[in-house]
């Protein structure tokens, strides 16, 4: 059964706020949602390496919808997260935050990687 990563907007009707969080989501045949963990997951691995990888799934979630988590007659149900999301002032500055994540990412992949640390090729170039 195929699974990935997912973010699933939880709505807590008692104190009318949202949290987000990371669930293993299974598909069926026809790639529609049959289940997902009833608890959030947490990255995992028995290596640095191992657990670099599994942060770099958590972060490929994000590029897909959000889903939200709804109450229905038959149970909880998963639906893609509705919510608008107009633009305002404070999405300029997330934006330029994402991208110095983004390089920061890059220069953590690369910087590190064997190659690099071995042959000092930050000598080189400007890593």
């Amino acid at each position: 059964m195929p699974w990935n990563y997912r973010v699933i907007r939880k709505h807590h009707a008692d104190t009318d706020t949202s949290t987000y969080h990371i669930h293993e989501v299974y598909y069926g045949e026809e790639r529609e949602i049959e289940r997902w963990t009833e608890d959030p997951v947490e990255p995992l691995g028995e290596t640095a390496a191992e657990l670099r990888e599994d942060i770099r799934y958590f972060l490929q979630a994000f590029r897909l919808p959000i889903l939200e988590e709804k109450a229905t007659d038959d149970g909880p149900t998963l639906a893609p997260d509705d919510s608008d999301f107009a633009i305002n002032d404070g999405h300029y500055f997330e934006l330029l935050d994402r991208a110095s994540v983004a390089v920061d990412y890059v220069d953590q992949f690369v910087g590190s990687h064997p190659l690099v640390t071995k042959l000092k090729l930050s000598e080189y170039f400007q890593i």
